[in-house]
């Protein structure tokens, strides 16, 4: 692919793990059981994790042999990430990764609080033993991400690991997909940021608070828990998006 990551992106990608979109297995194999599809989730991750960049071009030909397919699947592929609003296409240029924009980011935070805070409910609901066991396997890897003074990208990965598991537990499948794409449209924002191990330890914090009021089965006071840190996090992207504006490119 002829995209270069952007600074930012290369000086991270040494730390930075890929993220599971989605994570459980009876999803993954929902998500990734045809060519067009598999194609279209791991563009998902280089998107989401900064390796093409706004503006970046995605040509068919090239698409195709780097992932060893004709170039039909990569087409279809394209179409559907231009529906979820990750890529567009201009005359004369071809398809691109989505630009960023003030715009953007407020209909994908603003859509992302809305939906995790009802996901969360249900799911606390209905969350069964062998499932907060496995959110507290999850919730340590979050814990040593704080204490190794991880970079936010690793920090990132593992909290949306833990909550994209807890939210698959609604079984509501369609706001889950809605939610996926929100994700990664939003991670493109939130990893803007130069956080510090002050801001990854309290983004930590608030997990534990997340997780606590999971063993009580305390739906309301896991949604609460959950977005004030939503916010907290919303308004540090914003700011720093902000900031960063007049440098994005708007091609």
């Amino acid at each position: 692919m002829t995209s270069e990551p952007s600074s930012r992106a290369k000086a991270r990608s040494s730390r930075a793990i890929r993220l599971d979109l989605p994570s459980d297995t009876a999803s993954q194999s929902q998500v990734t059981d045809t060519v067009e599809q598999r194609i279209a989730q791991e563009l998902r991750r280089l998107i989401a994790e900064g390796d093409l960049a706004p503006g970046a071009h995605l040509p068919l030909r090239q698409l195709a042999a780097h992932f060893g397919v004709s170039i039909t699947p990569v087409r279809v592929a394209l179409i559907e990430l231009a529906a979820a609003g990750l890529v567009v296409s201009r005359p004369h240029t071809g398809m691109r990764v989505a630009p960023m924009s003030l715009e953007e980011f407020e209909e994908v935070w603003t859509t992302r609080v809305s939906l995790e805070w009802w996901l969360t409910r249900r799911a606390v609901e209905q969350i069964e033993d062998r499932d907060i066991e496995h959110l507290r396997g999850a919730l340590e890897k979050i814990q040593h991400a704080a204490r190794s003074q991880a970079e936010w990208p690793e920090y990132v990965g593992h909290s949306w690991n833990y909550r994209r598991y807890l939210y698959s537990l609604a079984n509501r499948p369609q706001m889950l997909n809605s939610l996926d794409t929100m994700y990664v449209r939003s991670a493109r924002y939130s990893r803007l940021m130069l956080v510090d191990g002050e801001r990854i330890h309290r983004a930590a914090a608030s997990m534990e608070e997340v997780h606590a009021a999971v063993e009580r089965r305390d739906a309301t006071a896991a949604q609460q828990v959950l977005r004030r840190g939503m916010e907290w996090t919303m308004e540090a992207a914003l700011k720093q998006f902000v900031s960063d504006l007049p440098a994005t490119p708007q091609w």
